[in-house]
């Protein structure tokens, strides 16, 4: 573990390339999480985007419910940085794991498109030095559960074939 950062305190991910390329270097803030549902401005921005025609409102698995997670990061690094959630991060339930799953993380990118059409662009579509921007995650638990901590992984997945990479853990439940 690299480290525990408090919610709203800010750490540096340094995700190294084997193909040589400089590390993506970002300062990260876990903002909130919270598993009240989808944006609603979101989901309206979404279906705008897609001809402005009625989409039902996304529902979670039986027995879920959807929770978001919002982050801020930094391109601390000197070339252009592109990040997002997806195999990097995990919404914990004391010893459970959750990670995005192919929906989960189509809503995180309507997310990225809600705020990048607001004018604050995010590392999923790339940000260049000292640029800062929102990125989302979009997670089911079961709907009794509340999370209690987030891992951010300083690798380009969780786990890879060398095991679980180096990250920090958010503790959300600590005042």
């Amino acid at each position: 573990m690299l480290g525990q950062p408090r919610v709203g305190e800010p750490f540096t991910l340094t995700i190294p390339y084997s193909n040589g390329t400089p590390p993506t270097m970002l300062r990260v803030t876990v903002d909130s999480v919270t598993c009240n549902g989808l944006d609603p401005q979101v989901l309206a921005y979404s279906a705008n985007s897609t001809g402005g025609t009625a989409t039902p409102t996304p529902t979670p698995e039986a027995g879920k419910k959807y929770c978001v997670l919002a982050m801020t990061a930094t391109n601390v690094g000197t070339e252009k940085a592109v990040w997002d959630a997806n195999n990097t991060v995990a919404l914990n339930v004391g010893g459970i794991h959750y990670q995005q799953t192919q929906d989960d993380a189509a809503h995180a990118l309507n997310y990225e498109q809600y705020w990048h059409s607001q004018g604050q662009t995010g590392p999923t579509f790339g940000i260049n030095p000292n640029s800062t921007g929102p990125v989302h995650g979009v997670f089911q638990i079961p709907t009794s559960d509340t999370p209690t901590s987030v891992w951010v992984s300083s690798g380009t997945a969780i786990r890879t074939i060398n095991g679980v990479q180096p990250g920090y853990l958010i503790n959300l439940t600590a005042g």
